[in-house]
């Protein structure tokens, strides 16, 4: 099941701006060879549920209380008629998060709202509203279309100016054989999607079958629930001292939970940059 939630209180949409526009992408055009996107880090900064529960073994999820890299990069995606899920930035203005997060019916009036390491409102970070979205087209069908789940907000302020952002990287068999994974997001069940929860030592894999695990999702053993859609995978800072963004959360069930990513995501984070800068 996708993990995306819809909670009882709405929000005007008038809180939120204006319904963002649309850029529907052809994946065909972003699977040359990439470009990676380099992360900027900032500082310590002072400052009705879905009846199953994916989580896979024992429950590895833990309340997040820090501030600083890369928890400042990380926030509540809120939509204006209750939606919730979980987003991070990956540029200055730019926000990944997942496909089914952004409503694509025609017309639509839904509005977004962006909120960095919120925790139930007390730490006073400056939300966002968003102007436009980037997202490939298709459906999501199968499995290997899972990889395919993702989008890219373009922000009406420039948070990661302010608080830092991941930089991005296509997650290979090399990735795979790393069992250093984090992800954080806004479950349901652990906080009403009011407080960050997050997992340390996620596992990760690619899908053979999907052209020869050359595209499609990024299996793991991450815990999640409504709420955590679009939610990063990331590891520690690398070689370089950066934190880099490999997946957002897609889809789960009791024994997998799958990211969308990889190099259409990767060239699209670098497109978006490139076109809003």
């Amino acid at each position: 099941m996708p993990p995306f939630v819809r909670i009882p209180k709405s929000v005007s949409p008038s809180t939120f701006g204006t319904p963002p526009k649309a850029i529907v992408l052809d994946k065909n055009d972003l699977l040359g060879p990439g470009t990676v996107p380099s992360g900027s880090p900032i500082g310590t900064r002072n400052p009705p549920a879905p009846k199953e529960r994916d989580i896979i073994g024992t429950e590895n999820r833990v309340l997040q209380t820090k501030t600083g890299n890369p928890w400042d990069y990380i926030g509540n995606f809120a939509w204006s008629d209750g939606g919730r899920c979980s987003a991070s930035l990956v540029g200055p203005r730019h926000l990944a998060t997942a496909r089914h997060c952004v409503d694509t019916t025609p017309g639509s009036k839904i509005t977004y709202q962006f909120r960095p390491n919120y925790d139930q409102g007390i730490r006073g970070y400056t939300p966002a509203g968003v102007t436009n979205v980037f997202y490939p087209a298709g459906s999501l069908t199968d499995t290997c279309s899972y990889g395919d789940d993702w989008a890219i907000f373009i922000l009406d302020q420039r948070l990661g100016d302010k608080y830092g952002f991941f930089g991005v990287r296509n997650f290979n068999q090399t990735k795979a054989n790393q069992a250093i994974f984090w992800n954080e997001g806004y479950p349901i069940d652990l906080g009403n999607t009011e407080r960050p929860y997050v997992q340390e030592k996620v596992t990760g894999k690619t899908v053979p079958s999907c052209n020869n695990g050359n595209t499609g999702p990024i299996v793991t053993d991450t815990d999640a629930m409504g709420g955590q859609s679009g939610g990063p995978l990331w590891l520690l800072p690398e070689a370089d001292g950066v934190r880099y963004l490999y997946g957002v959360l897609s889809a789960g069930n009791s024994q997998s939970t799958y990211f969308a990513g990889r190099v259409a995501f990767l060239n699209a984070v670098a497109k978006a940059r490139n076109d809003f800068p």
